[in-house]
């Protein structure tokens, strides 16, 4: 009896979440060094029986690993670095944020998180001028859910546009993408859906009932991650051009965009579906690595930006 008991009383606490030392099980026990391994065997084996987690040993001690917690620790880990590469956060909110993530694992998990990730925090580096975000979010997200309308006041980046000016709009969706986070608003200003970014709006001056919107009219996130790169401006055209690179660096940049064909040469063809404007952006950084081939207009404007380019440094 005595030995179960013990056993049982050595699985309570692992179940409990305590760390068990190979020599105090053999000082509070009184038993030699192979009973106490010989009962974590036994342990170890019934937990293994019943899928209940496994004994993770690590000198000379012993801990309960659930089977949850390996995948609770990844989805920790993924997140953390997703976090840190953003930039969005000042490092106050950083560090807050991560200490949340974590805080729902072990404390021998969340020191592996911790030690995986000090490389890319102390690195952290963020946005060259950060404002605090979560307030911000909060509220914006209430006033999403409430379907309010807002008075507010934002700084555009439109070098015209040198001081902050009154908008009036019902926010609709909130999102991220290349660290900014983004308000889709109803504007009154813009007559129709247009873009904010969060970081931007300096303060909401009031609020007022909204309207409930019809879905299939309201602004489409999907359709914006499909078409938009950077700037959601320009016509929504179908564009192909030989692409020189790794084919997957486009298709990630232009989702639902796809290769038509493969040249001889290493290169290949894609198509997608973009708004032209944003898609610029991205199609001139590519340098001889790209070439558009489709519509006409656009292989123009390429062609003029290429030269401009090339005209700075002529002497």
């Amino acid at each position: 009896m005595a030995s179960n008991y013990r056993m049982a009383e050595l699985l309570v606490q692992l179940i409990t979440g305590q760390t068990l030392d190979q020599k105090n099980i053999q000082k509070k026990y009184g038993i030699d060094i192979r009973t106490a391994q010989r009962d974590i065997s036994y342990i170890r084996s019934a937990l293994a029986e019943y899928d209940a987690g496994e004994i993770v040993s690590k000198k000379g001690t012993y801990r309960l690993s659930h089977k949850s917690e390996m995948l609770d620790f990844e989805m920790v880990l993924a997140a953390s670095n997703i976090l840190l590469g953003s930039r969005a956060l000042t490092q106050t909110e950083l560090r807050d944020t991560l200490a949340f993530l974590s805080s729902g694992l072990s404390a021998t998990m969340q020191a592996a998180v911790y030690d995986q990730i000090s490389i890319p925090y102390n690195s952290y580096t963020p946005l060259s001028k950060p404002k605090p975000l979560l307030s911000q979010l909060r509220e914006m997200s209430l006033c999403i859910a409430n379907n309010e309308k807002i008075t507010f006041t934002y700084l555009s980046s439109h070098p015209d546009e040198p001081k902050p000016l009154k908008h009036h709009a019902q926010p609709v969706a909130l999102f991220f993408e290349v660290h900014y986070f983004y308000v889709a608003m109803l504007s009154q200003e813009h007559d129709g859906y247009w873009l904010y970014r969060l970081d931007r709006i300096i303060d909401i001056l009031a609020k007022s009932a909204g309207q409930q919107l019809n879905y299939a009219d309201r602004f489409s996130l999907q359709d914006h991650r499909h078409q938009t790169y950077l700037l959601d401006s320009g016509q929504l055209t179908r564009i192909s051009f030989i692409y020189r690179y790794y084919p997957q660096t486009a298709l990630d940049y232009f989702p639902g965009s796809h290769v038509i064909k493969s040249n001889s040469d290493g290169s290949c063809v894609i198509v997608a579906y973009v708004k032209v404007d944003g898609a610029m952006l991205w199609l001139l950084s590519q340098g001889a690595g790209l070439q558009v081939i489709s519509p006409p207009l656009l292989v123009n404007r390429m062609r003029d930006a290429l030269t401009a380019a090339r005209d700075q440094y002529l002497d």
